[in-house]
């Protein structure tokens, strides 16, 4: 688990709005934005640089990325990516939306859980099946502190062997937002295991209520 270093984006204010302006700002590299946040309850309407906006956008977790966004003023302020909206074909980036984080304030992030080693996980060597039910988890975190994931090590789980949400390696300031008794990640025994003996007592079962079935002697007669 770690936090990145920041990346710094330039923001600029635009006052024309409207798809034919949009598409003449994207023709020459500059994507169309909305920042917005606890201080700016007025979203600002501008524009960010393509080349530095896919330093972010690239990577595998932009949603977890800090951003330093330089404002026209010259202010600098912390921001995440809350939603990039891409064309459907091209997949190019048609627009982004940038939250405002504050310096002391705590913010709700999912984190993305990545699990490593599974191919050389003891319980799988055994014969068990590694199962991931959680793939993110939710956080309060402060800014500075936001991981960029939560990385599991699958290599010594044994047969049977789990890992809760409360199990997770997390930052200091961070708070779980789920249940602390997720699963998030467990050796499960193979269904050809378990479904041996339930097969087992079937058959006497079976044999024990055909034999019932047949009416009693003083019945029949």
């Amino acid at each position: 688990m770690a936090a990145r270093e920041a990346t710094k984006i330039k923001f600029t204010k635009r006052e024309d709005t409207g798809k034919g302006k949009c598409r003449k700002l994207r023709a020459i590299g500059v994507v169309p934005a909305i920042f917005y946040g606890p201080e700016y309850k007025e979203s600002v309407v501008g524009t960010v640089n393509a080349k530095d906006l896919s330093r972010v956008t690239d990577s595998p977790n932009w949603e977890t990325s800090m951003i330093d966004l330089e404002m026209p003023d010259g202010k600098v302020e912390m921001a995440l990516l809350r939603r990039v909206q891409r064309h459907v074909v091209t997949q190019n980036i048609l627009h982004v939306d940038l939250y405002q984080l504050m310096r002391g304030h705590k913010v709700k992030v999912a984190i993305p859980i990545r699990l490593i080693n599974k191919e050389i996980c003891v319980g799988v060597k055994m014969g068990g099946v590694l199962e991931q039910p959680v793939r993110e988890v939710e956080i309060l975190v402060l800014p500075r502190e936001i991981p960029s994931e939560i990385v599991l090590d699958a290599a010594k789980m044994s047969m049977g062997s789990e890992v809760f949400t409360r199990d997770l390696e997390l930052p200091e300031s961070a708070e779980l937002q789920v249940s602390p008794d997720l699963i998030v990640l467990m050796v499960a025994r193979p269904k050809s295991l378990l479904e041996a003996q339930p097969d087992e007592l079937g058959e006497e079962t079976a044999e024990v209520e055909v034999v019932g079935k047949g009416k009693r002697k003083e019945d029949a007669e």
